[in-house]
């Protein structure tokens, strides 16, 4: 190529290489890290591999739980005793 195809080529951004990868590399998987892993983070990520699951699921749940515990508690309960005293004002 001469150096004007070079420089034509570049202004209209075919500057990739064909070699270049057209796909995203595969994020590392953390099994094979923990196996390949030497020492204490390998140990330690295959030891508590089996107690992702519940540790995840049991934080689903207390979500699932405390927002609506945390909605009553700030809306709703505020709102019900202030018509609540209001029929007691209004009653006498």
């Amino acid at each position: 190529m001469s150096e004007q195809e070079r420089e034509t080529e570049e202004d209209e951004g075919g500057g990739a290489s064909d070699t270049a990868p057209m796909l995203p590399r595969r994020p590392v998987d953390r099994q094979t890290l923990a196996l390949t892993c030497p020492g204490w983070l390998g140990l330690a990520a295959r030891g508590l591999g089996p107690l992702l699951l519940p540790g995840r699921v049991l934080a689903a749940l207390l979500l699932h739980l405390l927002l609506p515990t945390t909605v009553f508690l700030l809306v709703l309960l505020p709102a019900a005793a202030i018509v609540y005293l209001g029929f007691l004002c209004h009653s006498r």
